[in-house]
């Protein structure tokens, strides 16, 4: 993880003097939707929630640090040949996303697209804490009201390593990004 948090700053740091020409917006926001088990027969679907801040560096180049919280409901699993419930638990992650494409902040329309990494923590009452990487990647649109305040739809897909296979979810947010300030430029 330490490694992934160094790449990320010094991907920052390379990034913000090619941007100087580009006056950096700062801005936020939170979300609300579905989480969705994809391949997985002993959860169900329920909710997700979380945080981002939003760094776009050029007009098409963004940066967005976030924490989500995915929760599972309840599901079902075969043990020794018995059908036995079982705690959907929670995710908990946070991580970074690279997001390209039309995010500019401005009033109207855009598309855009997010891929990321991080790392998350599946806690399952019953079963011991499992914390792995994560890989993120989905589409995005926003309807800006004005220059600070944006509606943000996106459908996302988070993909969590473990031995011998992955865990993966799809999720579908809404939520309000709101932007700052901008710093620099010419």
């Amino acid at each position: 993880m330490k490694k992934l948090i160094i790449l990320c700053v010094l991907g920052l740091i390379l990034a913000l003097p090619v941007s100087s020409v580009y006056a950096v917006k700062l801005g936020g926001g939170g979300f609300v939707g579905m989480n969705m088990p994809v391949g997985m027969d002993d959860v169900t679907m329920s909710t997700m929630y979380g945080v981002k801040a939003r760094v776009i560096l050029m007009p098409v180049i963004g940066i967005e640090p976030h924490y989500i919280i995915a929760q599972y409901g309840d599901g079902e699993a075969e043990v020794y040949d018995e059908i036995m419930a079982r705690d959907g638990g929670k995710i908990s992650s946070f991580g970074v996303d690279l997001v390209l494409g039309g995010i500019e902040g401005n009033a109207g329309f855009s598309v855009y697209g997010i891929v990321g990494l991080g790392s998350a923590t599946w806690s399952r009452e019953g079963l011991e804490d499992l914390t792995k990487a994560n890989w993120r990647f989905g589409l995005g649109m926003e309807y800006g009201f004005t220059d600070r305040i944006s509606l943000d739809i996106r459908g996302v897909t988070q993909i969590i390593s473990n031995e011998g296979g992955t865990y993966k979810n799809a999720g579908v947010t809404a939520g309000l990004n709101f932007y700052l300030s901008q710093m620099g430029g010419m």
